[in-house]
């Protein structure tokens, strides 16, 4: 997840601890019941490179975020359905607009993830 918030770690996890989520300093975990996991990370600002300097595609409709200004945190999460509803809840909840950028460099608005075409 990507957004303006400086604060987006702590916000997200603070959403995943109230819909249930273990947490750390820097990891928090959401499991639905069936044994499937979101698991939130605290990124590693030296690796930001990663994201701010590769291609990336926007899904339609959405706008580029000024990315200088930017943080983002790690999510694994091998559920597309899972992954898409704890996604769109924490941007719902979150004091800042926020972004997911999948594993096809495709940018989506955290509160419009199609689970069909999303690529984890």
């Amino acid at each position: 997840m990507i957004s303006t918030s400086a604060s987006l770690f702590d916000e997200a996890c603070s959403i995943l601890i109230e819909a249930g989520a273990e947490a750390t300093a820097d990891v928090a975990q959401l499991d639905d019941g069936q044994g499937h996991l979101f698991t939130l990370y605290k990124a590693d600002p030296s690796v930001d490179w990663d994201w701010r300097e590769g291609a990336i595609f926007l899904r339609r409709g959405v706008q580029m975020p000024d990315l200088a200004n930017a943080v983002a945190c790690v999510v694994e999460c091998r559920w597309e359905g899972m992954f898409a509803r704890v996604v769109q809840h924490i941007s719902a909840n979150l004091s800042q607009t926020a972004w997911v950028l999948d594993g096809d460099s495709v940018l989506w608005d955290a509160s419009d993830v199609d689970p069909s075409e999303v690529c984890l």
